[in-house]
């Protein structure tokens, strides 16, 4: 099917050329694709249904076929006069591979409303068709959502090598559900035939009028599958993009694909949660061709576990209130968490990984609870030890912290905001800082000896980790410390002796933050071997055994001295020993862990 063209021209009263709609985004902090997700996440969001639980977002980055691209060639039989715009299209289209990224949301409410700017929306549609479409810098029609002015779409644009992108959408246009397709793209402004043109371009269908409305219904269907695009059923409402023969940063399609699952864990962390409901606000799926790339797990991915409980703790009863004085406003709650820092899941993105090696900042948010950026707060001095926070803006001053973000959503700049709200974003920052400094390192160096400086800061970080351990006394004494008695009743001394393992601190064995105990062991024994055993400290201070790979696991024993005598839970000794000895376990956030040593051979 082919599509008519129509070229925008300027009017009298002056229009935005397309080369400037794609500078609207400044220079942001993230590469093309990263803020592309971030922005098609963030309008999937602000587009859900209000009688649906969960928004379903995925990312097929695909190859076209051969019949595929043949159907996309003849959609854009005609072309603008442009020269520039025409040579960008044409020279995708001739690609013997030609990729695209293919965007869809489900469980939102499409692209609904008028098709044409100077049309009031009817009933209870919204004009979001018109405002994705058509305009340029409207406000956000949604409270509390995400977007401000909706120049972030841009970014749809700019990472197309040709400028141009295909919209497929279900929605409900006064209570009747339809199917809707346009063809968009920005280039640079022209002149032909001595009118000007701003560089906008439509394909769809024409009107009496001269205007290019979209195709609707069964054409517009048949049109997408053509692409390979999803059908969707009449009850199916949501968009699809397809952004045509994007620029990677000469990522590969499968560095790209995992570009956008480290994207997506980093900034959308809060959607993956469970929520009262059961179940996660938004569901993911990425895939290249037709293989999924996995998504992990929010606890297998460090450090979001950490940042979870940061934002449990700014929801809850004991959240750090973020308050402003002149005037008085409450700004939002912080919420902080600690935990040892784990091996990175590090993705092969082709480029600069998102996520630190060692977290020491706040994630900020406004009620969408969409991350706006992370806030570099000052480190814990151990570099065994993280942290995370969450700070979420209240509602009553939402709109300020709205409006200190720039079009890409990616910071709060406050510098050219009026007063009262310059005055919240800046004192909230600002105590951002000083709670997370305080919590970072509560103890300051100068009151710790210099010896016990690192074990200090790592002991503080990690707190009750290890409070209330137990260990249990296996040797030959008795458990009250009496030695045993011969039948005879004459006192004997045993041939192995260990004490108590007692906590002592904690060290990076192997590359793993572990939990050191300290035993001291006495045997006249030839050998032995010994092995340790994890316990996990339940309420009220009875143990259990870990019996579950993900638990707490002992990385290794050391010597008196800290240096390694062997790997895993048993240790073999030889000859007479008389000396302290230490089990290094991996230490788990949020369990307090314990051991048991036993003699598991003698001789």
């Amino acid at each position: 099917m082919k599509l008519a063209l129509q070229s925008e021209r300027y009017a009298a009263t002056g229009n935005i050329s397309g080369a400037g709609i794609r500078r609207t985004l400044g220079t942001p902090t993230l590469d093309q694709l990263q803020i592309l997700i971030r922005e098609a996440v963030q309008n999937a969001w602000d587009a859900r249904r209000d009688d649906l639980t969960t928004v379903g977002f995925s990312v097929r980055i695909r190859t076209l076929s051969t019949s595929q691209r043949g159907a996309l060639a003849t959609l854009f039989d005609e072309l603008p006069v442009s020269g520039s715009t025409s040579a960008a299209i044409t020279g995708s289209l001739q690609k013997n591979e030609l990729s695209i990224i293919e965007i869809m949301d489900e469980g939102t409410t499409g692209l609904g409303g008028p098709v044409r700017a100077d049309e009031d929306p009817k009933g209870d549609d919204r004009p979001d068709f018109v405002n994705f479409f058509r305009n340029i810098g409207s406000a956000r029609d949604r409270e509390m959502g995400g977007g401000t002015y909706g120049y972030g779409k841009s970014s749809l644009f700019r990472i197309s090598r040709c400028g141009t992108l295909i919209g497929y959408t279900r929605t409900s246009v006064g209570g009747r559900s339809t199917t809707r397709l346009i063809a968009s793209s920005l280039g640079e402004e022209f002149e032909h035939r001595r009118v000007r043109y701003t560089g906008r371009h439509w394909w769809g269908k024409r009107a009496d009028d001269g205007i290019v409305d979209p195709v609707t219904g069964a054409a517009a269907d048949a049109v997408a599958a053509s692409l390979g695009m999803k059908r969707r059923a009449p009850d199916e409402f949501g968009t699809s993009l397809l952004v045509i023969d994007p620029d990677f940063d000469e990522r590969t399609p499968l560095q790209a694909a995992n570009a956008v699952v480290e994207c997506l864990l980093w900034f959308f962390w809060p959607k993956m949660l469970n929520q009262p409901h059961g179940h996660p606000a938004m569901r993911f799926d990425v895939r290249l061709d037709d293989q999924p790339i996995p998504i992990p797990e929010i606890r297998r991915f460090p450090p979001l576990s950490i940042f979870g409980a940061a934002m449990a703790a700014a929801k809850g009863e004991n959240a750090t209130r973020i308050r402003c004085e002149k005037p008085i406003r409450l700004l939002g709650t912080l919420g902080l968490a600690k935990g040892p820092k784990q091996p990175r899941v590090h993705l092969d993105t082709g480029s600069v990984a998102l996520v630190p090696e060692q977290s020491a900042c706040v994630a900020l948010m406004r009620p969408a609870e969409l991350v706006v950026k992370y806030l570099a707060t000052p480190a814990i001095t151990s570099d065994m030890v993280e942290y995370a926070g969450v700070f979420i803006c209240d509602r009553d001053v939402e709109a300020s912290f709205a409006a200190a973000e720039p079009p890409a959503h990616d910071d709060w700049i406050p510098d050219f905001l009026e007063r009262p709200g310059k005055v919240f974003v800046n004192v909230a920052l600002k105590r951002i800082q000083e709670s997370a400094a305080r919590f970072a390192n509560p103890v300051t160096a100068e009151s710790i000896p210099a010896e016990q400086h690192s074990l200090g800061a790592i002991a503080d970080a990690l707190g009750d980790l290890l409070l209330g351990q137990v260990g249990t006394r296996l040797n030959g004494a008795e458990p009250d410390g009496k030695r045993g008695r011969s039948s005879e009743g004459v006192p004997h001394r045993p041939d192995i002796v260990i004490t108590e393992p007692v906590p002592f601190g904690f060290a990076e064995v192997r590359r793993t933050p572990c939990a050191l105990f300290r035993l001291h062991v006495s045997s006249s024994l030839s050998a032995a071997t010994l092995v340790a055993r994890p316990l996990i400290v339940l309420e009220g201070g009875a143990t259990e055994f870990v019996d579950d790979e993900e638990g707490p696991c002992v990385v290794g024993w050391l010597g008196a001295k800290g240096e390694m005598m062997s790997r895993g839970p048993e240790v073999r000794l030889h000859g007479t020993v008389d000396d302290w000895l230490h089990v290094a376990v991996s230490v788990q956030v949020d369990a307090a862990v314990a051991i048991e040593v036993s003699v598991a051979e003698r001789g």
